[in-house]
């Protein structure tokens, strides 16, 4: 361990200094120069009646339009949509902030006045693009964050936007969501309810699995499907993970709710075995209240054994934090189902505990880069140096590496050069449903759309 990590140092240094001297992709502002520069446009802003708004627009699979008409067409395509945008009335900012994302600061007197704004941006798709003769129709997905007074703290904003931009990508594109201040625990009378819906929706057929693809580097193919549940309530339409699972942990539903994660994980799998369909491994998020549960291992072993499925096909992620908790249990605990065949998968890798000696201690498979690494690995030395060296060491110690979160060509293409083992993220594709992963991909699919 010690020479791998003198190697690791080594390494990490000659890194920084090589990330400090290139511009993976130029012209880009980082996201702390994004809030610098919208700060500043904010503060010449009358402070009267003025208001202002973070709009982000991410134009929708627009790594296909790059596949299509080749990178100088998709070139042409996004100078064209910024060239419309600068055209708007009551934009004081407009800026290209990503490899197919763009930042807006929308400045507004009355609310009449900023949803007509709205529909302006949104007009601008309306209309083809043409490229060398070829019409083009694009859409895009939007996250808005709630208006802000010229006092407002635009971290804050920025942060709002980016939020509402993931939920408008998750629940289908070519839409717009604003940001909503008020948590999911508001929308019910009390928590009381709250927890009685959650209780029903794990029996009566409340809840569905999404599925988001891991892409082997080496050879463009999928080789694994991480499960997501999502809760389809019947007021409230479809809630994300993020709006229910902290509840589920505080209420104690978490251990119901996780074994119907993982039967239904494996009821789905039986069924594409039966259909010879997508030979892919299935990876089951395990909450650290589930893992510290006595009985967790025997309960899921259990599960297996019911649904039929070879537990090979199954990787279990598990926080840091989870297994450091009990040394001597941990260890007992994936000794046992490793000898089942389950692959062990630790998330959000580099967050954690960040104790190396469980690396050689417990039986690992897989190690998953945090995505708040990879967001900024174009424009941050240090989370580009951090990501190499995780990578480093799992080439060492034979672990297979993830980078969670990859949703630019430009991230993917870092990712390549530091020769990262696996992917996964919205570049790739969103988490979508059974039925959707099914249409979208095959068995030996090449993903040749995010060929680079």
């Amino acid at each position: 361990m010690k020479a791998i990590w003198r190697q690791i140092r080594v390494s990490a240094s000659s890194t920084i200094q090589a990330l400090k001297s290139r511009s993976p992709i130029p012209h880009l502002p980082s996201r702390e120069q994004l809030i610098s520069r919208l700060t500043q446009a904010v503060h010449q802003l009358p402070n009267s009646t003025t208001s202002y708004a973070i709009l982000l627009l991410d134009l929708d699979r627009f790594r296909q339009i790059n596949f299509s008409l080749g990178y100088t067409g998709g070139d042409y395509l996004l100078q064209e949509v910024g060239r419309r945008l600068k055209q708007l009335d009551h934009l004081d900012y407009v800026a290209r902030s990503g490899d197919d994302e763009y930042t807006l600061l929308l400045r507004t007197t009355t609310q009449d006045q900023f949803h007509a704004i709205l529909l302006s941006i949104q007009h601008i798709f309306a209309d083809s693009f043409t490229w060398q003769g070829q019409d083009c129709f694009l859409s895009a997905s939007f996250g808005l964050s709630a208006p802000a007074t010229t006092t407002g703290a635009m971290p804050e904003a920025f942060s709002q936007a980016e939020q509402a931009l993931l939920q408008a990508k998750q629940t289908g594109r070519n839409k717009l969501v604003t940001y909503q201040p008020t948590s999911l625990k508001h929308r019910f009378a009390n928590q009381i309810q709250m927890e009685t819906d959650l209780r029903k929706a794990i029996t009566h057929n409340q809840l569905l699995l999404y599925y988001q693809p891991r892409l082997e580097l080496s050879t463009d193919r999928i080789i694994c499907l991480e499960a997501l549940v999502r809760w389809n309530h019947p007021q409230f339409g479809m809630i994300p993970p993020t709006d229910f699972i902290s509840l589920a942990e505080e209420s104690g539903l978490i251990l119901p709710l996780g074994e119907w994660v993982l039967r239904e994980a494996c009821l789905q799998k039986a069924r594409w075995l039966a259909e010879d369909k997508l030979d892919y491994q299935i990876a089951v998020n395990i909450s650290p209240c589930q893992f510290q549960d006595e009985a967790f291992a025997d309960k899921a072993i259990q599960i297996i054994e019911q649904t039929g499925i070879n537990p090979a096909y199954l990787e279990f992620e598990i926080t840091e934090s989870s297994i450091m908790q009990n040394m001597e249990k941990t260890v007992a605990v994936l000794e046992k189902l490793c000898a089942k065949g389950i692959s062990i998968s630790i998330d959000d890798f580099g967050i954690g505990y960040s104790s190396l000696n469980y690396l050689k201690e417990f039986p690992i498979h897989c190690l998953k880069i945090d995505r708040s690494f990879v967001k900024n690995i174009q424009s941050n030395s240090n989370d580009w140096a951090i990501t190499h060296a995780i990578i480093h060491l799992g080439h060492a110690l034979n672990i297979q590496v993830v980078a969670e979160g990859v949703e630019e060509i430009g991230q993917l293409d870092i990712l390549k050069e530091t020769t990262c083992t696996t992917i996964q993220g919205f570049l790739l594709s969103p988490p979508i449903s059974a039925q959707e992963i099914e249409l979208t991909f095959h068995e030996k699919t090449y993903i040749e759309a995010i060929h680079g």
